[in-house]
C-alpha cells in the first residue's frame, strides 16, 4: 500500500471532493422521486458538488464531454431524445424558448421542477439552530448556449438551490471521486456507485471515532444498490424468485469491483470487508452480515491541509455573501435592467470572474491568510489569488 506523502497533496486536493449529507444519507430518496432518471439526478448532483469544490468562481457553466467523462455516462445517450419524450407518453416541454427533449435536457428541466423527496426529515444544527429538511431542491434555473448538432459543443449554465450551496460548506462527506467513472461503467453501475458513496460516508463518519464500524446486513447494501430478489423459472416451469443467497453473491460482486478500483488507485482510504454472522437465525441468514475494515491513508500533512481547505471555503463563501448583499441591495439590483429575469443574482456575479475582480482577490487573500491561522508564510499574492479565481482552488 502506497504513503501518501505531502507531494501527494494537490492530487488528493483535486479527486477529494464532497456530498451533501442529506443526499448520501437518503440515496433511496433519489430513485424514488426520479425513478428512471435518478442515475442521472444522482450523477449530476457529484458532479456539481465536485465543479464548486475544485472553483468556487467557476462552477456553473458546463459541457456534455465534460459532463460525461466526469460521470462516465456515454454522451450519445446524453444527446439521445428522452425515452418518455420519444415514446409520446409526455411532449418535449419548451423553456425559455429552449425544447427540453435530450435525455440530458430533460432530466435537468425535471431537476428545475422537482425536488427530492426525503422519506424521513433530515436534521442537522447549524450555528446552534436544529434545521430540518423534508425535500432537497436541485437547481433555480437553466440556461442553455446551443451549438453543434451532436450537442457536444452546447454550454449549460445552472443556477444551484440554496440547500446545495450551503450543504456544500457546512454539511458533507468527504467523497472521492478518481474512479467513479470506472467504478459506474457497465451493467449495474449505478448501483455500485451509490454503494461507492455509502462506503465514503462510512469512512467518514467511523475514521475520526474510536467505536468500530457496525455490522450492517446483506439486505441492507441490496436496498441501497436496488437489488432484488430475482426470479427464475423452477423445473416445473413456473416464475420463482431465487434464493437469499443470490442476493448475498450480487452484494459481494459490487463490493469486489470496487475494493478492486479503491485499494490500488492512491485513493484517501481503502477497505476490506468480510461476511460474518449476525444477530438473526434462521435459514439462509448464514455470514449474512458483513464487517468492514478502513484504512486511511491520509498522513497528518494532508488532513492538516483538507482542514484548511474546510475553514477557507466556508468562510470564502460566507463573505463573499456578505460583501455581495453590501454592495448589491436589493434597491440596486432592482435597477438593474439584465438582472429582470436571473434567479440569483450573487451566483451570477460569483461565476463572472471580471466582475469586481479586484474586491475578490483581496477577498481571496484576506480569507486564506485567515484560514491558515495568519501565518505570513501562508499570504498569498496577488497573481495567486487571481489564479483561484480563474483556475480553481489547487494551490
Amino acid at each position: 500500500q502506497k504513503t501518501v506523502t505531502e507531494n501527494d497533496g494537490k492530487v488528493f486536493s483535486y479527486n477529494l471532493s464532497r456530498i451533501d449529507r442529506s443526499v448520501a444519507d437518503n440515496l433511496r430518496d433519489i430513485d424514488n422521486s426520479f425513478e428512471a432518471d435518478a442515475e442521472l439526478v444522482f450523477n449530476f448532483i457529484i458532479f456539481m458538488s465536485k465543479k464548486i469544490n475544485y472553483n468556487l468562481f467557476g462552477y456553473a457553466q458546463f459541457t456534455i464531454k465534460e459532463f460525461s467523462e466526469f460521470t462516465g455516462m456515454n454522451a450519445a445517450d446524453l444527446c439521445a431524445v428522452h425515452p418518455d419524450i420519444a415514446s409520446g407518453r409526455v411532449k418535449a416541454p419548451i423553456y425559455e424558448g429552449h425544447k427540453f427533449e435530450s435525455v440530458l435536457d430533460y432530466s435537468l428541466l425535471r431537476m428545475l421542477k422537482t425536488n427530492i423527496v426525503f422519506s424521513k426529515v433530515h436534521s442537522y444544527r447549524d450555528d446552534g439552530n436544529v434545521i430540518k429538511l423534508e425535500n432537497f431542491p436541485i437547481l433555480k434555473d437553466i440556461y442553455l448556449q446551443s451549438g453543434s448538432i451532436n450537442g457536444t459543443k452546447k454550454v449549460y449554465e445552472v443556477r444551484l438551490s440554496d440547500v446545495i450551496i450551503e450543504g456544500f460548506v457546512k454539511r458533507y462527506y468527504t467523497l472521492d471521486t478518481s474512479r467513479l467513472p470506472i467504478i459506474g461503467k457497465g451493467k449495474g453501475g449505478h448501483s455500485r456507485k451509490k454503494i461507492f458513496v455509502w462506503l465514503n460516508k462510512l469512512f467518514h463518519i467511523y475514521s475520526s471515532k474510536d467505536t468500530p464500524v457496525p455490522l450492517y446486513s446483506v439486505d441492507n447494501l441490496a436496498d441501497l444498490g436496488g437489488i432484488r430478489y430475482k426470479k427464475e423459472l423452477d423445473q416445473d416451469g413456473n416464475l420463482v424468485e431465487k434464493l437469499p443467497k443470490h442476493k448475498k453473491e450480487a452484494v459481494n460482486s459490487i463490493l469486489k469491483t470496487i475494493a478492486e478500483n479503491v485499494n490500488y488507485n492512491n485513493l484517501h482510504f481503502s477497505f476490506d470487508y468480510t461476511f460474518v454472522k449476525g444477530p438473526t437465525e434462521g435459514k439462509y441468514t448464514e455470514d449474512y452480515f458483513i464487517k468492514f475494515t478502513f484504512t486511511s491513508n491520509l498522513n497528518t500533512v494532508a488532513q492538516h491541509k483538507l482542514s484548511i481547505e474546510h475553514k477557507f471555503k466556508l468562510t470564502l463563501l460566507k463573505e463573499l455573501r456578505q460583501m455581495f448583499d453590501c454592495m448589491y441591495p436589493e434597491e440596486r439590483l432592482a435597477k438593474i435592467k439584465e438582472l429582470e429575469s436571473e434567479a440569483d443574482s450573487f451566483q451570477r456575479w460569483l461565476n463572472n470572474k471580471s466582475a469586481d475582480i479586484d474586491k475578490k482577490i483581496e477577498m481571496v487573500k484576506n480569507v486564506y491568510y485567515k484560514s491558515n491561522d495568519y501565518n505570513k508564510a501562508k499570504q498569498l499574492k496577488d497573481n495567486e489569488a487571481l489564479a483561484i479565481i480563474h483556475n480553481g482552488f489547487i494551490l
